[in-house]
């Protein structure tokens, strides 16, 4: 972690430092903990409801510390957080409503150098945001990733929880508060959950890893107080929980280094969000069926091995001199389809295949992944993303039946870059690019890969294959074709 940097003098403060903004302190217990310290001059913290706030926060392991800058309305590009290394959260930053560009330089590197990462990220009136360091789960490129901060107290008695996941290369995690209810399962890298509501007073995290890794950490929950559970781990993989509070906590507290002559006569108020500018919808992150699915009756399908092909990040920056907006980070949790869209149907030209139908499948009561009944059919998963949308949008089928072929027979066919079209209830399409076809045992499939978060459209196409077990009248393997967006 960097070394804590001294607060300027007015002489040495940036640019920014001199704008009419804030940074409200996380409290100095946390920057002891994530080391990191934020070298401008900081004033009194204020919750003005004309204002958006924004922090920062490292959780890619295998990220070394970035110097983050910010430019906004009126502002030139300026070094906000120096040094923020894996594990760090800046406190927030409290600016006029409006579009800023964040920008990511290895720690160290000069002003002018080529960002490694950068975003623009709308800072709405009243909202208070976190901007994640995170590797993608897709591209595995950095990239920086959004999610929202409760503004509003918890009501009294309660206070207000949620888990991020930054511990990449320890599977899913299963967490959850001992007596109290579980805040998270089969939780991905690089996604969060909803707040949960619990009674205020301290608590033992249990975090438990599909991989072997362990943790129990005592946090307090205060009193109305809202609170985020950063899961980092150590570079020999062993877990760590750290406790932030959130902006609900944290705003119209003084920042470090200042105090204030009189108490104030009325609390400061918190943020109220701008119901004018709602903000985006996270990208679904589906439940995570037990298993592979047994989509094959007859023994007819023929393996058809192909290496994992991809159009693979090939640089850590963008020539555009547009800033592209930040993704919003996945929420783990079964988003409802906005007004009932779904897919409607599916072609894939390059094998003739030309659904006009669909069937719903969910997770049965072994905790599988349904199929469909009819074998005609293809089957989509309804807790996942509907096609077109950020996120994995899961299908099934069938290979074959005892007396046939069935509609997914040819799906071990499919080559990189064939296209498979998804019509959605909207009238739109959805148009993907297939970048592989994977065979893998069924007891070991890679659910990070197929149900995992993702931040762009993703299609995920499934039925059995490899060799037929007499015995079981059952496939051994799974067919995963693995697409994205057009």
């Amino acid at each position: 972690m960097p070394a804590e940097q001294d607060t300027p003098t007015e002489e040495h403060r940036t640019p920014w430092s001199r704008r009419p903004l804030t940074w409200v302190a996380l409290g100095a217990v946390v920057l002891a903990i994530v080391g990191v310290t934020v070298g401008l001059g900081v004033r009194e913290a204020t919750a003005d409801p004309s204002t958006g706030m924004l922090r920062i926060a490292h959780l890619s392991p295998v990220t070394p510390s970035v110097d983050m800058y910010v430019a906004g309305p009126d502002v030139p590009e300026t070094l906000v957080a120096p040094g923020v290394g894996y594990r760090g959260t800046s406190p927030y930053l409290t600016e006029p409503a409006g579009t800023y560009t964040l920008s990511a330089r290895p720690a160290g590197a000069a002003a002018d150098s080529p960002p490694a990462v950068r975003v623009s990220v709308e800072v709405p009136a009243g909202t208070a945001q976190t901007a994640a360091f995170v590797d993608s789960t897709t591209s595995g490129a950095p990239e920086l990733q959004v999610l929202d901060d409760q503004t509003a107290p918890a009501p009294a008695g309660s206070a207000q929880v949620r888990v991020v996941q930054g511990a990449n290369g320890v599977g899913a995690l299963d967490i959850e508060l001992t007596g109290g209810p579980p805040l998270a399962q089969d939780l991905f890298y690089g996604s969060t959950t909803p707040y949960v509501t619990v009674p205020a007073r301290e608590w033992e995290v249990d975090v438990r890893s599909r991989l072997g890794s362990t943790n129990e950490t005592t946090v307090t929950l205060p009193d109305t107080g809202v609170t985020t559970l950063f899961v980092g781990r150590e570079p020999d993989g062993q877990l760590i929980v750290e406790a932030v509070p959130d902006a609900a906590t944290v705003a119209g507290v003084p920042g470090p280094g200042t105090e204030p002559t009189t108490p104030p006569a009325t609390p400061t108020p918190r943020p109220t969000p701008d119901p004018e500018t709602p903000l985006p919808t996270p990208p679904r992150v589906p439940p995570v069926p037990r298993g592979g699915t047994e989509a094959g009756l007859g023994g007819l399908a023929t393996p058809t091995v192909l290496g994992t092909v991809g159009d693979w990040f090939s640089g850590l920056f963008s020539d555009s001199d547009e800033a592209p907006p930040a993704p919003r980070m996945p929420l783990a949790a079964a988003l409802a389809a906005p007004e009932g869209l779904r897919p409607t149907g599916m072609q894939i030209p390059s094998i003739g295949l030309a659904a006009l139908d669909l069937t719903d499948l969910r997770i049965d009561y072994r905790g599988a992944l349904q199929v469909p009944t009819d074998f005609g059919e293809v089957g989509w998963y309804t807790a996942s993303a509907v096609p077109g949308d950020p996120g994995p949008a899961v299908f099934a089928g069938h290979v074959d039946t005892r007396r046939g072929p069935a509609v997914f027979a040819q799906l071990d066919r499919l080559r990189p870059g064939d296209l498979v079209e998804v019509p959605r209830s909207d009238g739109e399409t959805a148009r993907f690019a297939v970048d592989s076809v994977e065979y893998f045992p069924k007891d070991t499939l890679p659910s990070d890969r197929i149900y995992g978060p993702a931040t762009t459209p993703q299609l995920r196409l499934l039925t059995c294959g490899g060799p037929f077990d007499e015995g079981t009248l059952s496939y051994q393997d799974n067919v995963v074709v693995f697409a994205t967006a057009r």
